[in-house]
């Protein structure tokens, strides 16, 4: 008998029937009453202030009051669907993040997922105001002085990056990449971006020190992958000298995250999760990159040389 915990509702009462017939037409019967467990209740999640600036304000998000009987609680914080901080982490988090939408009024929504022991969640959300930061946008300050404050967070001495590294804080690290290269690659009103040459260093060097980590979850593994499937998007460079030492180094790391995978999978004890899900979807996108960016380094060398021989003949 099969049933699927997704049908089954939190804090219900469930009763299972099984009919038997033996092979020589004896009839039987058994009732199994059983009920699921509440999710977590009766606590709240605030942010430190409602509006900040991108990549210069840091925000905290506490949770208070949560309760549970089926202890401990745990808490997973997110922008959207990234994580901030994950697995057995506190009952807050703190961040910097990248600037809203001005078509969203610049409001960002933060996921807070707290569940209990036996796999229950609720999720509470909170919205806060991210505005960009004037030193940040190329429409009013030069690219080049841009494109200097955004590499400093990442490379150079005693970076805000290899900080967060040097303490494992990888979802704060994971974070704060991701916000570097959100405002890296985002269009402006008055049409003027970073170089390629700039977004190129800022992807590589994040790649590098993500991907030379090994994950001690699916969890951290989820998270440090969120950045290496921006870094290697669409908008990035594709032809550039280093990808293929790149793209070595993702496969590397892809590899030591489906080995997690099948260990959890194998685990009887443990039910398929959201987790399990969501690991195996990052590695799909990062594979996806992978292909794509040697599809596209092969169209580029194979024009090249057709314009060599055209240059010859």
């Amino acid at each position: 008998m099969i049933i699927n915990k997704n049908s089954l509702q939190p804090n219900s009462t469930y009763r299972l029937m099984l009919f038997v017939t033996s092979l020589v037409g004896t009839e039987g019967f058994s009732v199994l009453d059983f009920e699921t467990a509440g999710e977590p209740h009766s606590g709240y999640c605030t942010p430190s202030v409602s509006e900040g600036v991108s990549l210069e304000t840091e925000f905290t998000f506490d949770c208070y009051n949560w309760q549970d009987e089926s202890i401990p609680l745990t808490y997973e914080f997110r922008l959207r669907d990234d994580p901030i901080s994950y697995g057995k982490s506190p009952r807050s988090a703190s961040t910097v993040l990248p600037a809203g939408s001005p078509e969203d009024d610049y409001q960002l929504p933060i996921n807070i997922i707290i569940k209990n022991a036996v796999g229950v969640a609720v999720v509470e959300t909170l919205f806060i105001k991210v505005k960009p930061s004037s030193k940040l946008d190329p429409c009013l300050s030069s690219i080049k002085e841009v494109g200097n404050k955004l590499t400093n967070y990442v490379i150079g001495e005693r970076n805000e990056l290899e900080g967060f590294l040097k303490k494992g804080e990888i979802g704060q690290a994971c974070q704060l990449a991701l916000s570097v290269l959100k405002e890296a690659n985002k269009k402006t009103d008055c049409g003027q971006t970073l170089s390629q040459d700039t977004k190129t260093l800022l992807s590589t060097t994040l790649v590098v020190k993500l991907t030379s980590i090994t994950p001690e979850s699916l969890q951290m593994s989820r998270t440090i992958m969120a950045v290496v499937i921006v870094a290697t998007g669409k908008q990035q460079d594709k032809t550039c000298d280093s990808c293929e030492n790149i793209m070595n180094l993702i496969m590397v790391f892809t590899d030591k995250t489906n080995k997690l995978l099948l260990t959890a999978i194998n685990d009887l004890e443990e039910p398929f999760t959201a987790e399990l899900e969501e690991s195996a979807a990052s590695v799909t996108g990062c594979l996806t990159n992978i292909l794509q960016s040697a599809s596209d380094g092969s169209q580029a060398n194979g024009a090249s040389g057709e314009n060599q021989i055209s240059q010859k003949a």
